[in-house]
């Protein structure tokens, strides 16, 4: 599936995970153990309003291209890995989001 074929509906925001590091900067190895309960970083492909319960709609405080961090276990269900470009996508809640960078990703 082309990731650029998805439209986030229903509050949800379709995310690119960055690149995983294996080892830190000085040259440490991370084993997968400790990836348990990690936070991840990614960039938002697509984005939808959520409905309110007095059925109005309204965007979430993010956009298309902002860096973000959500929990590892974001979006359960719905992760996949597109095998033509080896990245992982997510569909998860936007209020699973835990932070945004306004700064562009590159």
């Amino acid at each position: 599936m082309d990731a650029s074929q998805l439209k986030a509906i229903n509050g949800s925001v379709v995310v690119v995970d960055d690149e995983k590091k294996d080892k830190t900067i000085g040259g440490i190895y991370i084993p997968e153990v400790a990836e348990q309960g990690r936070v991840l970083c990614g960039k938002v492909l697509s984005i939808s309003p959520f409905l309110l319960e007095n059925g109005t709609l309204k965007d979430p405080p993010i956009k298309v291209g902002d860096k973000v961090v959500y929990p590892m276990h974001a979006g359960a269900g719905s992760v996949w890995t597109d095998d033509g470009d080896r990245k992982v996508y997510r569909i998860i809640k936007w209020n699973e989001i835990l932070a945004v960078s306004y700064e562009k990703s590159k």
